[in-house]
């Protein structure tokens, strides 16, 4: 029972910040590839952007990173200066030879720089 993959609905990144998406899955995916890519209403997976071999090694492929961690079943996209382009659907998944992959779907929005409020305090 339950989702094979889950996450977020939806994720806001402001223009030019990063931006991370956490999905979890079942722990009997912990040595699958873990993937992060753009989809759209008809195909779950357009591009692959980025996946994992089945470790935890970090890999990291222009302004995107993707992490694994087998103990908390839970892989990390990180996605750095967010432009408006980035804005759209993605799904966060596990890939699984010879059979369907699973996956989970986000929504990506992106919030304009310039409407932003300037000058806050840093913490």
């Amino acid at each position: 029972g339950g989702q094979a993959v889950t996450g977020p609905k939806q994720v806001t990144g402001e223009q030019g910040s990063s931006l991370t998406v956490s999905c979890s899955y079942k722990p009997r995916y912990k040595l699958n590839s873990k993937y992060w890519c753009r989809k759209n209403s008809r195909w779950p997976c357009l591009t692959y952007i980025i996946q994992t071999n089945g470790s935890e090694v970090t890999v990291t492929q222009d302004r995107v990173s993707i992490r694994d961690n087998h103990t908390a079943n839970l892989f990390t996209v990180t996605l750095s200066s967010v432009t408006l382009g980035d804005a759209g659907w993605y799904s966060c998944g596990v890939k699984r030879k010879l059979r369907i992959n699973r996956w989970h779907s986000t929504k990506v929005m992106v919030i304009p720089a310039s409407r932003m409020r300037r000058g806050r305090g840093s913490a």
